[in-house]
């Protein structure tokens, strides 16, 4: 999922209620937005950011397989 779920979010703040996860999000430096409900959403790649992570990239392109063949005397 491209936001962190309320459990994701009430695990990163600490908190179960709205406006002290409000307040942690700020403490922390984490970006959000207010969603329709009044809890705040957060992307899950900002608070990998802010966390000092690395975001995976989201799209990762295969490489060619290839097989040796050339124990086969051929």
């Amino acid at each position: 999922m491209i936001v962190l779920s309320r459990t994701e979010l009430k695990e990163l703040t600490g908190a179960t209620r709205r406006q002290k996860q409000i307040d942690h999000l700020i403490a922390m430096g984490i970006p959000y937005r207010i969603n329709a409900d009044g809890w705040p959403v957060v992307l899950r790649s900002a608070a990998v950011s802010a966390l000092g992570g690395k975001d995976t990239p989201s799209k990762i392109l295969p490489r060619e397989a290839t097989i040796d063949m050339s124990f086969l005397d051929l």
